[in-house]
């Protein structure tokens, strides 16, 4: 059946928030007006505020907004006991159940959410390990990245940007036939370069080893053998 192929893994309260604090970044830095925006003081005296702390606000308050609205559904441990005989704000909680349990929109509206502790505390009952599926978290926070700027035009020929050391380099992939495969040596691929000019100047061996290594995957750098313990 189609349903045996649902992915049924959980994130935590804080792995969420990691993955939707990545897409807020990329959202505000999408749009340098809107990132402009967002890092605006609320006084004119007032410094601009920082990337990372506007981006953990606004992360964690649509997480809320998910789960109050019951767009994102979570599972926690739950426990009705409290471990003191009176009330008071700093109460522990013991025996939580070992398995999990519904959190519903409800709960989320009445009590107050921890991402420290992965906690969720009501006035009867109280939530740890709080989970969620990562299929829901995906669906309304999708993977986006940051558009790259796009290459200014060379204003003589139109064309994109580009120095004598980049055509170098693609000749150089060319001309010693280099692949995934087939990453060649480096001493050989600096070899190469050293025979090359560029506008009428010798390449320097510093810049030819530079070079070599830049046209060779970075797991070459390392070397290829595999230790065994």
């Amino acid at each position: 059946m189609l349903i045996e192929h649902l992915d049924r893994t959980l994130w935590t309260l804080q792995q969420t928030e990691i993955h939707v604090r990545a897409q807020v970044a990329s959202h505000l830095q999408a749009d340098p007006e809107r990132l402009t925006t967002a890092l605006a003081p609320s006084e004119k005296w007032q410094p601009p505020r920082k990337l990372e702390d506007v981006v953990k606000l606004i992360a964690w308050e649509e997480i809320q907004v998910a789960l109050r609205d019951g767009d994102l559904h979570a599972v926690g441990r739950v426990s009705t006991e409290r471990a003191a005989a009176w009330v008071s704000e700093h109460d522990g909680w013991r025996f939580h159940s070992g398995r999990h349990s519904s959190i519903a929109p409800e709960h989320w509206r009445a009590g107050q959410p921890s991402t420290r502790t992965d906690a969720l505390s009501l006035l009867d009952q109280h939530f740890i390990d709080i989970r969620m599926s990562r299929f829901m978290v995906l669906a309304i926070w999708p993977v986006t990245e940051v558009p790259k700027p796009a290459l200014l035009p060379d204003p003589a020929t139109g064309a994109p940007y580009r120095t004598p050391y980049m055509d170098m380099l693609d000749q150089a992939i060319a001309a010693n036939r280099i692949t995934r495969g087939d990453q060649g040596k480096k001493e050989l691929l600096a070899e190469w370069f050293r025979s090359q000019q560029v506008e009428g100047e010798p390449v320097s061996q510093n810049l030819a080893d530079a070079m070599a290594t830049l046209i060779r995957l970075p797991s070459s750098q390392r070397g290829g053998a595999k230790r065994i313990f």
